[in-house]
């Protein structure tokens, strides 16, 4: 059985980890809010001329695919050789399967470069298993695939945790797995939830040597603030502005009370 750290949700409040992300330029806001409301210190990059000032200053590095261009493409690609897998990285394949170009450039940067988290729905981590799934977009989709095994198998050939987002979300290093069964509708509704998932895990990983425990913890304090804020919410507008509220307000001793 997976032992969570919750103590990491207040150590992220009390060491303010800067969580360098190469952003979506959909949901830069909405992942530069939820990092600060957990109290982490976020900051965002486009210039690689900056790369190796900003590697030595980060504690984690969240690179997001969600709109890949050429020249954030260039920018990736210069803060990964700058990293040299001295800082924790998390990997958001943001829907590979809906371009070749961005699968193809996906399997470069996991060929290149070392990852410490691989963070996807169904579909992406899917398509990194090469297993035939449906999917369109950004969305998760469907298949007849074991999900477990899929996230295993990818946790096996790229070296890493690989966390499988969804209605069920599932942590796995190839050998451990934890299934985190909290859930609510509006992560699906709200656009960007997965990218900020994505760098709140980094942030977990920047204070925590226990990459494993640490992307179970942060995706169960992450699920379970969603659920919490979706309770006491009668909408999504309202979930939105509760959910990031909740962020900042929950503690340790409520996470394990959300059921």
């Amino acid at each position: 059985m997976t032992k969570l750290q919750l103590e990491l949700l207040e150590r992220v409040r009390q060491q303010n980890p800067v969580v360098l992300t190469i952003p979506n330029m959909v949901t830069p806001d909405k992942v530069a809010d939820g990092l600060s409301a957990i109290g982490a210190s976020p900051i965002m990059s486009l210039a690689p001329q900056e790369a190796a000032e900003m590697v030595k200053l980060a504690d984690a590095i969240t690179i997001n695919l969600g709109t890949i261009h050429e020249e954030q493409a260039n920018e990736i690609t210069t803060i990964l050789k700058n990293n040299q897998n001295q800082k924790p990285m998390v990997l958001d394949p943001v829907a590979i399967g809906a371009s070749h170009y961005r699968l193809a450039f996906a399997k470069q940067l996991l060929q290149d470069h070392h990852f410490t988290v691989i963070r996807g729905n169904a579909g992406e981590i899917a398509t990194l298993a090469n297993v035939n799934w449906h999917s369109r977009g950004i969305d998760g989709g469907s298949g007849q695939a074991d999900l477990h095994e899929i996230a295993k198998v990818v946790a096996h050939q790229y070296h890493c945790i690989v966390v499988l987002t969804g209605k069920s979300d599932i942590v796995t290093d190839g050998n451990n797995t934890f299934v985190n069964q909290l859930s609510t509708s509006y992560f699906v509704t709200n656009v960007g939830s997965g990218d900020v998932l994505s760098s709140v895990i980094a942030a977990y990983l920047g204070i925590s040597k226990d990459y494993y425990a640490a992307a179970c913890t942060a995706t169960k304090v992450f699920t379970a603030t969603g659920v919490k804020a979706a309770r006491e919410s009668t909408g999504f507008g309202q979930w939105q502005t509760k959910f990031r509220d909740e962020l900042a307000t929950i503690n340790s001793s409520e996470v394990p009370s959300v059921l």
